[in-house]
């Protein structure tokens, strides 16, 4: 059966839509060209409709699978993310630690306020290690069957969460001695099982407000970034995990060998890990930044890879690709070179 899926690559230089074509993929149309994408999201039941996040400029929606592209935010966006429960509730973080809400899918937003009123001691954590050091938020994560619980992801700052869609928030963080955190989520169809990774730990817990605990049995890396969740293969069967990893955090990624990435596999729900060699370079240069679930196809992800700048001690930017696996992780295959890849989003035609 022919792959139906189109790729949404944002990257160091611009947006890039990918669609597969016999058995290679072609770029359908690039966008922002020499802008630096940081977020995309899109809506499951209308797959032609997606949100891209644009650093220093806004927030973008396209309607038509990324043939037109209207503005519908102004600011500098490092993340978006559809309410799974209500597509026409848009959230979208910035540069500063500010969260906004759209009920209308973009066309109209508002400040959640509450975020800036936590107390000083949780704010004074808010930063980032490079000017203007204001800190922002990396992910915003909301619960798939519970549209009150809105988790937040700083980078810097920790974990903030709302169990009231946004009208109080909490600081989530205990056990995590590094406040640098990526992405946060639950085991799928399970509120009691919780996740989060950042740059110097994975972990886990049962209950984000009673601490955190590290879950990295296996893995030969310390720094952690992307991780996504493949359905079981039987009915009742774990899920898998996949996760982007690299050697130390970026400020050390000035070597020659950058930041000697690495993808890891989990068929025990994080008890255990192990390392993906099959079609990955043995010492990967570049860093998996990116990792995405196939839109139909439960047993195969995309990733994306590529030399970007997050902060002036990381050094030049570079070239990057695409690659896919349909195997569950285990062997992984190019799909096309495209400029430093950031983010990614698939979604069916």
């Amino acid at each position: 059966m022919a792959d139906t899926t189109r790729l949404y690559a944002g990257t160091q230089e611009g947006l890039h839509v990918l669609r597969p074509t016999g058995n290679k993929w072609e770029v359908e149309g690039s966008f922002f060209t020499d802008k630096v994408l940081e977020s995309i999201s899109g809506s499951r039941k209308n797959p032609e409709r997606v949100y891209a996040g644009v650093a220093y400029d806004g927030l973008y929606r396209t309607d038509d699978a990324g043939r037109n592209w209207k503005k519908i935010f102004d600011g500098d966006v490092r993340s978006t993310s559809v309410d799974p429960t209500n597509e026409d509730v848009v959230y979208t973080g910035t540069e500063g630690v500010f969260l906004y809400r759209s009920e209308d899918r973009g066309e109209t937003w508002e400040e959640n306020k509450p975020l800036r009123e936590l107390p000083q001691e949780v704010r004074s954590k808010w930063w980032t290690p490079y000017p203007p050091a204001l800190g922002h938020i990396i992910t915003i994560y909301v619960h798939p069957t519970d549209s009150n619980m809105i988790h937040l992801c700083l980078e810097h700052g920790g974990i903030l969460r709302s169990f009231d869609r946004g009208q109080s928030w909490e600081d989530v963080c205990e056990g995590i001695d590094y406040l640098d955190i990526h992405v946060i989520s639950t085991l799928p169809h399970n509120k009691n099982k919780w996740y989060v990774s950042s740059a110097r730990g994975f972990f886990t817990t049962d209950d984000p407000g009673k601490g955190w605990v590290r879950a990295e049995n296996g893995f030969t890396r310390d720094y952690f970034h992307d991780f996504i969740f493949l359905p079981p293969e039987k009915a009742g069967g774990p899920t898998t995990m996949l996760i982007a990893t690299a050697d130390h955090s970026p400020g050390s990624w000035g070597r020659p060998e950058y930041a000697r990435s690495a993808l890891f596999r989990s068929d025990d729900e994080a008890k255990s890990w192990h390392r993906v060699v099959e079609g990955i370079e043995e010492e990967m240069e570049p860093m998996v930044w990116a990792l995405t679930n196939h839109p139909s196809d439960g047993n195969a992800a995309f990733a994306g890879i590529g030399r970007v700048s997050r902060g002036p001690a990381q050094g030049p930017t570079g070239p990057g690709s695409l690659m896919i696996t349909r195997d569950r992780g285990d062997s992984w295959q190019k799909v096309a070179d495209v400029p430093g890849d950031r983010v990614l989003w698939a979604a069916t035609e």
